[in-house]
This record gives structure tokens, C-alpha cells and sequence, in this order.
């Protein structure tokens, strides 16, 4: 069993060390939790077989009773979450996808309430709750590890110093800077007179429909205005729509400053957003590693939820082969019992 849990860390630790931006970093780790996790069940002494090989009862009661108990819990923290979240930000539906996601947990609670206590003997009832489980289970296992990653990503020291510093846009208001854009510009800010006032901020984001000026024109006035950072500190980059072409026109930028002297960057982004942006720079070949800055704790599972989503996009082939085998693996067992 150590054996085991020793291999699992080894692979773990040696695609951390030669590239931390890697979306299988996050499944590695979380193997290695469910690993720990059934190690513990099978050592918990109320969960381990008596003489007769049989699971004792109070096993049985902890095994059944837990599932719906935390289904139940975590569903009424995230709809709380939601409604903070729409009373302090409007009622968008961008809002509410924590809201969904706690009653997908309300659903499989009732769900498996019907199944397993009320007894339905009835097969095909439990052959399609075992395939929404199967789903469910591996979508919370994705949504688990790439938290857990995340947070170990944005705790994770820099080591070297950036030549370049990218303030990624965000919405605007108009042509002010909102709240959660100035957080990254601070942070921006902070990292530059880190570094002894020497690497370049470059602010990045073109302008949208709804707004006056391009982001980053806004993002160069408040450095200037409120931070007086010199004029020549700052580049901008003004026609990125979306965060992998903030990562592409940047370095772009960035190598015709540096005139095919080698360079290193750091990118400044909200910290719910960081290690998916930090896929998109490695995407775009771009040798840079990311800082998060802080956001207001009450936005951040809504926003994680929704950076979760688009993490799945970015590998949607590889999950709908999953869902696929899973769909198969289901099929058959249909065909067997029913």
C-alpha cells in the first residue's frame, strides 16, 4: 500500500517539477487523494469486515448516511452562495452557476434516497442512478483535484525574476476600471516595485461592445493616475478579445521589445483564474508562470465554478470519451440485467 501511494507521488511530483501548467497535474493529485481516502476507509475499524465478512452495521449506517448528508449540506452552502452572489452583483446568469451545481447535489440526494432506502427492487432503477453516480462522481473528482490544484499552483513561489509583467483585462464599467480589474492592477503594481521598479507592465485587453475605450487604455490611465508608474514602464496591448489571445498578441509584443533577447514574464490575474490562464500560456509557447490577485471571497466559488466549465472545454474531447466508455460500460450492463 505505501508502495503504491510512494509510485503515485513520484509520478505526481515529476510532471510538477518539469511543467506545473498541465491540466493532468490536477488529475495526478487527485488520484493521489482518492488513494489516500480509500486507504483510510479500508483501515477505519467501523468500515472493516468482522469474522464473519460482514460490513458491521455502524459501517453500513456511516457509508449510507454520509453521501446524502454532505449532497445536503453542500447544495444549501452553494444556493447561500448564489444569492449573495446575485444581491452583490446582479442577477445575471453567469451568477447562478453555483446554484445549478447545488441542485445537481439536491438531485442525486433525492435520488439516491429513492434507491437505496426506500428499496426499489426494480433494476433498472439502480443501473441508471449507478450511471448518474458514475457521471456525477467523475465530474465532482475533476471539479475536487483542479481546486486542489489550483490552490497549490497560486501558492507556488516564483523563483525568477520577470523581465515583463501582463495585467490581464477584465470587464470595464464604461471607462472606469471596476473593482476586480483594479485588484489585478494592484497586484501588477506590487510585483513591479518587487522586482526593484525594472520589468515592463504590460496591460492587455482589447475593448468590447459595452465599453467606451479598450481595457487596456483604462488599465494604462489608473496606473498612471493612481499608482504613477512612468509612461515608458508601460506597453499595452489593446485587441485581445479573450484570455489565450491576451496570452498570443502579448508575447507577440513582448518579442519585439525584446529584440530576440531572451526574456521571462509573469502574468497578474485574479487568483480563481490563474492556472487556467496559465494553460493558455503554455499554449502559446509563452515562458511565463502566474500571480493571483486577491478577490472578494463571497465571488470566488461562482467564478471558479465558471473557470471549472471552461477548463472542461479546453479538454472536451478527452471527457467525452470518458462519458463515452462510461455510456458504454452502462450499455451492457442494461443489456445483461434488464
Amino acid at each position: 500500500m505505501l508502495v503504491t501511494l510512494i509510485t503515485f507521488i513520484s509520478i505526481f511530483l515529476l510532471l510538477y517539477l518539469t511543467e506545473k501548467r498541465r491540466f493532468l497535474n490536477a488529475i495526478a493529485l487527485g488520484l493521489i487523494g482518492v488513494y489516500i481516502i480509500r486507504a483510510f476507509i479500508m483501515q477505519y475499524p467501523l468500515l472493516l469486515p468482522n469474522d464473519q465478512g460482514i460490513i458491521s452495521e455502524m459501517g453500513i449506517f456511516i457509508m449510507l448516511g454520509s453521501f446524502p448528508s454532505i449532497m445536503f449540506i453542500l447544495s444549501i452552502a452553494m444556493f447561500f452562495n448564489s444569492k449573495v452572489l446575485l444581491e452583490k452583483e446582479g442577477r445575471k446568469v453567469r451568477n447562478l452557476m453555483l446554484a445549478i451545481m447545488g441542485l445537481s447535489f439536491v438531485i442525486m440526494m433525492i435520488w439516491y434516497v429513492f434507491v437505496i432506502f426506500i428499496q426499489i427492487e426494480n433494476v433498472l432503477w439502480h443501473i441508471l442512478f449507478f450511471y448518474a453516480f458514475l457521471i456525477f462522481g467523475y465530474t465532482m473528482f475533476l471539479y475536487t483535484s483542479v481546486l486542489a490544484y489550483a490552490v497549490l499552483y497560486h501558492f507556488t513561489p516564483i523563483r525568477y525574476e520577470p523581465n515583463y509583467i501582463i495585467a490581464l483585462g477584465s470587464g470595464l464599467i464604461g471607462d472606469r476600471v471596476p473593482p476586480l480589474l483594479a485588484s489585478r492592477l494592484n497586484e501588477a503594481v506590487k510585483q513591479y516595485k518587487k522586482y526593484g521598479e525594472r520589468p515592463f507592465i504590460i496591460v492587455s485587453g482589447g475593448q468590447g461592445t459595452d465599453e467606451k475605450v479598450s481595457e487596456a487604455n483604462a488599465m494604462k490611465i489608473y496606473l498612471l493616475d493612481v499608482h504613477d508608474i512612468p509612461v515608458n514602464k508601460i506597453q499595452m496591448e489593446d485587441q485581445s478579445t479573450n484570455t489565450e489571445e491576451n496570452m498570443i498578441f502579448t508575447k507577440n509584443i513582448m518579442d519585439q521589445h525584446a529584440q530576440g533577447e531572451k526574456y521571462r514574464s509573469i502574468f497578474v490575474t485574479n487568483n480563481f483564474h490563474v492556472f487556467r490562464a496559465s494553460l493558455y500560456a503554455k499554449k502559446a509557447k509563452l515562458d511565463a508562470e502566474g500571480v493571483g490577485s486577491k478577490t472578494a471571497f463571497y465571488y470566488v466559488p461562482n467564478a471558479f465554478t465558471r473557470e471549472f466549465i471552461g477548463l472542461l472545454e479546453m479538454n472536451k474531447w478527452a471527457h467525452i470519451t470518458v462519458f463515452l466508455i462510461i455510456t458504454l460500460f452502462i450499455g451492457l450492463l442494461l443489456r445483461a440485467y434488464v
